[in-house]
C-alpha cells in the first residue's frame, strides 16, 4: 500500500489497494482488518490527491448480542500527498502527508481512515434480537419467560 511519487503518471491514474491493516482497536472492535478497492489518485505536479471509497473487512463483537462475527464496513478515503514540505496549505478534513520523493506509505493513513469509517454498533445480522434485559439470554438462541414489557408507568398519564 504504497504510492511511488517518482514514477506516479501526471494527471488521473488508479491505485489498487489490497492488504491487512493494524487498527489497534479494542473493546469487542477488530484490531486487524482486510481492506480492498481502488482509489483515483490526481498527480497535480506538486500534490496527489487520493479519493475513493474501499471496502474493510474485520471480526468485532455485535452490539447486541455481544457474539464475536464478521463485520464489512465502507472506508471513505481523502488524502492528499504535499511535495513541498514548505507549504502551509490548510488540510481541513483531508489527511495530510508530506513528503517530497519516493514511496509514500499509505498504510497509517488508510489505516485512521478504516478507523474512522468503523460502525458506532455492528450488529451480527439485521435481525439479531440481543440479550434480555431481565436475565441476559442470548434471544437468537434460546427463549426466556422474561415479561416482555415495554410498559413504563411513568407515562400512564398522558393521553
Amino acid at each position: 500500500m504504497k504510492l511511488d511519487l517518482d514514477r506516479q503518471e501526471g494527471g488521473r491514474s488508479e491505485l489498487g489497494i489490497e492488504g491487512d491493516l493494524e487498527l489497534g482497536l479494542k473493546d469487542g472492535r477488530p484490531a486487524r482488518a482486510r481492506i480492498t478497492g481502488v482509489l483515483v489518485v490526481q498527480n497535480m505536479e506538486s500534490r496527489f490527491l487520493l479519493s475513493g471509497r474501499l471496502e474493510a473487512a474485520g471480526e468485532a463483537e455485535c452490539g447486541r448480542c455481544l457474539a464475536t462475527c464478521d463485520v464489512v464496513w465502507p472506508v471513505p478515503v481523502d488524502i492528499m500527498v504535499l511535495r513541498n514540505v514548505d507549504t502551509d496549505e490548510d488540510q481541513g478534513e483531508t489527511l495530510l502527508i508530506q513528503q517530497r520523493k519516493g514511496e509514500v506509505d499509505l498504510a497509517p493513513a488508510l489505516s485512521e481512515c478504516a478507523v474512522l469509517g468503523f460502525p458506532q454498533a455492528p450488529v451480527c445480522s439485521a435481525d439479531c434480537r440481543g440479550l434480555c434485559p431481565g436475565c441476559g439470554i442470548d434471544r437468537n438462541r434460546e427463549t426466556c419467560s422474561c415479561a416482555d414489557d415495554d410498559f413504563d408507568p411513568r407515562w400512564e398519564g398522558l393521553p
